[in-house]
């Protein structure tokens, strides 16, 4: 009896523990595009909106200073931790570098701004 109820205790602690998932990383802040533009600077704002997120995209025109800022676009954070973007029937993966700290997705790469 003391057996089967070991190994239940071993069985019950194995599922726990395979249904914990590391915390994904916060996404939140804005984010400067690093490629340069001579025209413009590109950044995204990305703002939490409950257990999902926002992200705005704007433009700056270096030579006005004038912004422009997109429509905020949904996002939620998938089961693999990535960012994910729901644009239309498609959706864009964002994910933090552990190594540098540089957001990654859709081509560019943004650095965190202070």
């Amino acid at each position: 009896m003391k057996l089967i109820q070991y190994f239940s205790g071993i069985t019950l602690l194995l599922l726990l523990t395979a249904c914990t998932k590391a915390p994904a990383p916060d996404y939140q802040g804005t984010w400067k595009n690093t490629l340069e533009d001579p025209k413009l600077e590109n950044a995204l704002v990305i703002a939490k909106n409950g257990e999902n997120y926002l992200i705005t995209n704007t433009l700056k025109d270096k030579q006005t200073g004038k912004t422009e800022k997109k429509n905020p676009v949904p996002a939620s954070v998938g089961q693999t931790g990535l960012l994910q973007v729901h644009a239309g029937s498609t959706s864009v993966d964002f994910a933090i570098d552990e190594k540098n700290g540089n957001l990654i997705g859709s081509g560019s790469i943004y650095t965190k701004a202070k």
